[in-house]
């Protein structure tokens, strides 16, 4: 195994924790991003535009990136409909 790909797998798990934490902290705060709802649906939807087009174009982690943003979102939004 190479050096490149435990620092990439190292840090993949470091952004995988701090995304966790920021949802759980949404959820124990109950409370979402402070924008309207609608707006977060359609940076929602931009972002996923955005995330597929990356992963179609293989740029793997453009694309993760924004769908992890994607999940932030929609995270949110539920948080703010079901807890808000």
């Amino acid at each position: 195994m190479s050096v490149g790909k435990v620092i990439v797998g190292l840090v993949a798990m470091v952004y995988l924790v701090i995304l966790l934490n920021i949802i759980f902290y949404m959820v124990q705060m109950e409370a979402g991003l402070a924008f309207p709802v609608w707006i977060q649906v359609v940076l929602g939807m931009c972002f996923l535009a955005i995330s597929v087009s990356n992963l179609k174009a293989k740029h793997y982690i453009f694309g993760s990136l924004f769908a992890s943003a994607v999940i932030l979102i929609g995270a949110s939004v539920v948080v703010t409909y079901v807890l808000g």
